[in-house]
């Protein structure tokens, strides 16, 4: 049985950019998830009481609140997921990148449509941007197409 030899690819100094910059954006969106649970609580202040005597109600403002917060949350694990992917090299995580990213496109300019944008939405059109600027150089495509063709079968 022949054994593939995994040759070794040295990594481009742009990786190094690109990991800061999804980092970055990892530690934004869960920076943002914080900021909004810590503006909560005066919400959950109100809502304890309801729900203990059973008097609760779902208010837009409730739902505005979970929505927001599990947002933020489930995009920043993600970052960090495919950030985490990056650094070690996996394929996958290219694609997740950009999959992610235009997620993030489009969640950004549906709110600029609606005219419900904030600086927080056009941070994180900027940053998603600059990642995919990032991920589409010459020099990372072939790192993470020369990674997918030296994995072991």
């Amino acid at each position: 049985m022949k054994r593939r030899q995994r040759t070794v690819i040295k990594r481009p100094r742009i990786l190094l950019i690109l990991f800061m910059l999804v980092f970055g954006q990892a530690a934004m969106f869960l920076t943002y998830c914080a900021l909004y649970l810590i503006h909560g609580s005066a919400l959950a202040d109100s809502v304890i009481p309801e729900i203990y005597f059973g008097t609760f109600h779902f208010s837009q403002e409730t739902m505005t609140f979970m929505l927001f917060t599990s947002t933020w949350l489930v995009l920043g694990l993600a970052s960090t997921i495919i950030g985490v992917g990056l650094r070690r090299g996996r394929s996958w995580a290219w694609t997740a990148a950009i999959i992610l990213q235009g997620a993030i496109l489009i969640l950004g300019l549906e709110a600029y449509f609606t005219r419900n944008t904030d600086n927080l939405f056009n941070v994180a059109l900027g940053l998603a941007s600059a990642i995919v600027l990032t991920l589409n150089q010459r020099e990372v495509l072939v790192f993470y197409r020369a990674n997918r063709a030296t994995l072991p079968e």
